[in-house]
């Protein structure tokens, strides 16, 4: 036995959807022509900031919970203004992330001019940001 544990026996592991949700960057698509950071003022980033630490402390199942105020819902590309979706992110293996969902959530700005998004991919209990979306352009 190390640290208490059998060899071979895993740790015991939460569901997914119980899990605390992550965020990451690994496929942060930052050139892209319509969803450039470059968009975003300082009022969208801090907001963004502010809004991955609050949904830092839910688990999956609060944040994938439809029916809410920050407008977090998964979604179909082909109403959109990208039909391909993620495709055109250089770091999104079509192979290997392009079966899964996309979601998305509002950044809630103090200015009502401001009601910009994040768009990613939730696979079990962590968020890839691909894009950020301060003008709404997906859908706006």
């Amino acid at each position: 036995m190390a640290n208490g544990q059998w060899r071979g026996i895993p740790e015991p592991r939460l569901p997914s959807q119980d899990q605390p949700l992550r965020f990451s960057f690994k496929h942060l698509h930052l050139e892209h022509e319509k969803f450039n950071v470059r968009d975003s003022d300082q009022e969208f980033i801090l907001a963004f900031i502010r809004a991955i630490r609050e949904f830092s402390t839910w688990t999956v199942e609060s944040f994938t919970y439809q029916k809410n105020n920050f407008h977090r819902h998964s979604f179909d590309f082909a109403n959109s203004s990208e039909p391909d979706g993620f495709l055109s992110a250089p770091h999104i293996d079509p192979e290997q992330l392009g079966s899964h969902e996309a979601w998305q959530f509002a950044v809630p700005c103090e200015r009502s001019d401001v009601r910009g998004r994040v768009h990613g991919i939730l696979i079990d209990d962590t968020f890839y940001v691909v894009w950020l979306d301060p003008l709404h352009k997906l859908f706006g």
